[in-house]
Parts: C-alpha cells; sequence; structure tokens
C-alpha cells in the first residue's frame, strides 16, 4: 500500500521579535531579522494505513435496500413456475421469444461446425428418429395443459441432424435438442442406444429439458449467481473464491437436479407411449460400461469426487438407480394409460417434420 501524505509549504515568516519599520516611520521594539535567516520547509501528515471498516449494520439500516430486497422477493415470487409432470416450481422470468431466439443462434453456430458431417437424410436412422420424436411430440402436447406451452410447441421449426462420429474415444456420445426446436445426434451414441427403445430413452430425455425449460431457468438464474459471487468477493476480497463457491455449491448441483429431473419426464413420456422404459437402465447401464473404457484411454480425465462435485450431470450409477426407483409408478402410469388402444395411435400420426417417412 502506498502511504498517502499532504505536504505543506511553509510560507516566509518572521521570527518572533523581528522589527521592520513601516513606510509611515512606525518603529516595532525588535530587531530586524536578516532575509538570509528566513527558512522555508515542507512539512507531511501520515494516514493511517487501516482499510476503512465495512459497517453492515449501516448497510441493513439503509431503507432503498430494504425496498430492493422486498422488490425482488415479489418479483421472484411472481415467476415462480411449476415445471409439466414434476411439478417443481423453479424461476423464469426470460420470455419463451428469447429462448428461441438463443437458440437460432446456436443452431448456426453448430451448422458452421458440423456442416461437413452432417450425415444425408437418405440414411435409415432419420425415419427411426421422426417416428419416435412424432409420438414424443404429441404426448408432450397432450400432457400439457399450459396452452401458452402448447402452442410454443407447435411453432417450433423441428427438424433432425444426425453427425457423423465415428471415434466416440475423441467425441463422446451425444445428442441434445436446442430451444428451437433443432435436434443434433451424433452417430456415436447411437450403437449404445441399440434399439428403438433405447433411441426413445435418449429423445425423451433430451425433449424433456425443452419441455421444461431448463435452459430458460439457467439464464434466469444468472443475475443470483453474480450477485452471490459480489457479495463473497466483497467480504472476502479474494479474487474467483465466490465463483467458485458459487459454481461448486449452486451452479452445478441445479444442473444435475435438471438432469435427474429430465429422465424423470423422459421415462414418463415413454411409459405413457408403452415404450418399454426398462430399456432407460439398460441404455444407461451400456453408457457406464462404456465410460469405464473411457477412463482406461488415454483420452479420459480421472474419475474421483472433485470431478463429481464439480461436473453437470449425475453420476451415471445414480440415474440408473433412481430410474429403478421409479419403475412402481411408471408402471402404474403405463398400465393406465390407453397406448395400447389403436385409436390413440391416430393422434401420433401428427407430423411434426414436414413429410412423414
Amino acid at each position: 500500500m502506498f502511504s498517502h501524505q499532504i505536504f505543506r509549504l511553509g510560507s516566509s515568516r518572521l521570527a518572533a521579535g523581528t522589527a521592520l519599520r513601516g513606510q509611515f516611520g512606525r518603529n516595532f521594539s525588535k530587531p530586524f531579522i536578516k532575509p538570509q535567516s528566513i527558512r522555508y520547509y515542507a512539512t507531511y501528515r501520515r494516514f493511517n494505513n487501516s482499510k476503512p471498516e465495512f459497517d453492515i449494520r449501516t448497510l441493513l439500516r439503509n431503507r432503498y435496500l430494504g425496498y430492493f430486497v422486498a422488490g425482488s422477493i415479489a418479483f421472484y415470487v411472481y415467476n415462480l413456475d411449476a415445471a409439466p409432470f414434476t411439478g417443481r416450481h423453479r424461476f423464469l422470468w426470460i420470455p419463451y421469444w428469447l429462448e428461441t431466439k438463443i437458440g437460432d443462434y446456436s443452431y448456426s453456430q453448430l451448422l458452421g461446425q458440423y456442416q461437413n458431417r452432417i450425415v444425408p437424410q437418405s440414411d435409415p436412422h432419420y425415419a427411426q428418429i421422426s417416428r419416435i420424436m412424432n409420438r414424443l411430440l404429441a404426448s408432450a402436447i397432450d400432457g400439457t395443459k399450459d396452452p401458452r406451452q402448447v402452442a410454443h410447441l407447435k411453432s417450433l421449426n423441428w427438424t433432425i441432424h444426425i453427425i457423423n462420429a465415428p471415434d466416440a474415444a475423441r467425441e463422446p456420445p451425444n445428442a441434445f435438442i436446442l430451444p428451437n426446436g433443432k435436434i443434433f445426434i451424433f452417430s456415436s451414441i447411437l450403437p449404445i442406444c441399440k434399439n428403438e427403445d433405447g433411441l426413445a430413452t435418449v429423445l425423451s430425455h433430451e425433449l424433456s429439458h425443452q419441455l421444461a425449460h431448463h435452459s430458460l431457468e439457467q439464464l434466469s438464474a444468472q443475475p443470483i449467481y453474480m450477485i452471490l459471487s459480489t457479495l463473497l468477493y466483497a467480504s472476502t476480497g479474494i479474487s474467483g473464491f465466490g465463483d467458485l463457491l458459487v459454481t461448486g455449491l449452486f451452479q452445478m448441483p441445479s444442473s444435475r437436479e435438471m438432469e435427474l429431473e429430465a429422465d424423470h419426464i423422459g421415462c414418463e413420456l415413454m411409459a405413457r407411449l408403452c415404450f418399454n422404459f426398462r430399456e432407460a437402465v439398460n441404455f444407461w447401464g451400456r453408457m457406464e460400461q462404456f465410460e469405464e473404457r473411457l477412463r482406461k484411454s488415454q483420452y479420459a480425465l480421472p474419475n474421483n469426487m472433485m470431478m463429481d462435485f464439480f461436473s453437470t450431470h449425475p453420476n451415471t450409477k445414480k440415474r440408473i438407480q433412481d430410474i429403478q426407483l421409479w419403475i412402481p409408478e411408471l408402471n402404474t402410469i403405463q398400465e393406465s394409460s390407453d397406448c395400447h388402444q389403436f385409436s390413440l395411435f391416430q393422434d401420433f400420426s401428427r407430423n411434426f417434420f414436414g413429410t412423414l417417412r
């Protein structure tokens, strides 16, 4: 820390007893001091180096802070929204159209990145994927009570892209659906899916992210995370510590919770459509075996508790255990649904991909 100093330049001073003769001949009693004896000097005063204390009591008594906190709580409560199927309440304040715009931006980037690796539409997997997605979308729309959500799902331009990814070790199997309805499936995940029910497990999971608007939930929470990080930095003075703490204690657990919720919604959609939802357990078992092989390869990261703590996805064993716990509930849903009746399959003929394959 630099010392703060104030310098004061001393003016010409006359010593006590100085005698000057004024122009009117007025005499002063003391002898005159020679000009050579006048001393010019500087003095300084040093401030205390201690930091100013932060008074939390003064801050808490600030009425404007009280207005801000009360308004923030009211805004948070007003924008609480119940997720479809699970009913979990989460904070959503960003409109659907902005989520779609973000999806459009991501879509243009992905097309630029993978345009030379998109599998031609003549590939038979497109017919299988579009058939499954048509059924899932029809069931999701029928099971959604929010008319705004229904209108949003119908307004999206649903499109499927299969990305050629022959080396699963270098490019792990993946699939995702952007908020604008664009579906990307990497070919490396198809052998792990193995069959139609396994593929339905992946597609229903990714569709569930969109039904629950998990991307909106993450965007809506960003200002809260920023405020928490700022407060932690203000209280500790350690750069980066607040971000690390907020990420490990709030952002990553929230992301893992969304993944498990997508598993739950996806399995329920499968049960309503008479897919074999038990195949979800088998799919994640095959995924766990793939991850185990990947850990032993040179491309893998070490598997430890710290990696799980900062992971966006739950541990695969955890996912399998949760799905097994849901099986009695899923049995009830499937038994009470009319998916075996041929008449309801007419609804599933609704096509969201241009032409039926």
